[in-house]
């Protein structure tokens, strides 16, 4: 880390990840972004652009306890127009222990806010995804598919999911960090049983479930479009939705 900072192309540095968020276990590896100028990482061979550190010889398996990557403005801009909650889940407990100009706070501070002004639209999106794939595990149930039911009703518990955290105005971590950051998000108990069961036990009545559960918290959270979700559907079908809908698909 060091290294990376005195280096003079290096602009900030910033820890990130599990231990910037409180809830790394001993074990785990230190996260961290060098934020570098737009000339040097372009003279990057691609795999020089994420710097790893392993645990010493004899350690088996092989133990990463250091992973920095380095990023550009030209990076940091496409990760701010992203819609996966991956591009912005790590800035937001983000440390920042290097600013050569304060450039890197700026970003941290963009990346890591929610889009409030599409909260209500993401949350739409979800729940039709939610809903689209409960239907089909219903079809393929009747059809005698066992496997594809079973995918879609796995698909309708992680949206089920991404929509609790978009609901409460939270990007969604990376799904291995799922329940320590709803832990501390403390979630309803009613909520996470019902999240829970859609997860652990994939079954078209605990989806239904879930299904009523969610559109309850939709309409608590004032989405009453929800009560209307043909419409919405269609919605997505003209043109000037299309492309937000390739965008924003989340599968």
């Amino acid at each position: 880390m060091d290294a990376l900072i005195a280096h003079p192309a290096t602009l900030g540095f910033t820890f990130c990840g599990s231990r910037a968020a409180g809830f790394a276990t001993p074990e785990a590896d230190y996260d961290g972004f060098a934020y570098v100028t737009r000339e040097h990482y372009r003279s990057l061979d691609v795999e020089a652009t994420q710097v790893l550190i392993f645990a010493e010889e004899g350690d088996t398996p092989k133990r990463v306890i250091g992973d920095f990557s380095l990023f550009s403005d030209d990076v940091l801009t496409e990760a701010l127009r992203s819609p996966l909650d991956i591009d912005h889940w790590p800035w937001v407990d983000a440390v920042i222990v290097a600013d050569r100009d304060g450039a890197l706070a700026a970003w941290r501070d963009r990346l890591a806010a929610f889009p409030e002004a599409h909260r209500k639209e993401r949350a739409i999106h979800r729940f039709i995804q939610l809903v689209i794939a409960l239907h089909y595990a219903i079809s393929d149930d009747v059809r005698g598919f066992e496997m594809d039911r079973q995918i879609n009703l796995h698909r309708a518990a992680l949206a089920a999911v991404h929509l609790w955290f978009t609901l409460r105005g939270r990007w969604a971590p990376p799904l291995k960090w799922l329940t320590r950051e709803i832990d501390r998000l403390e979630i309803r108990p009613d909520t996470r049983a019902v999240l829970e069961g859609a997860v652990l036990n994939p079954t078209i009545e605990m989806l239904t479930h879930v299904r009523d559960h969610m559109k309850s918290d939709m309409r608590h959270s004032g989405i009453t479009e929800v009560d209307n979700l043909r419409r919405e559907f269609f919605k997505t079908l003209t043109p000037e939705r299309r492309p937000a809908i390739y965008r924003d698909s989340y599968l």
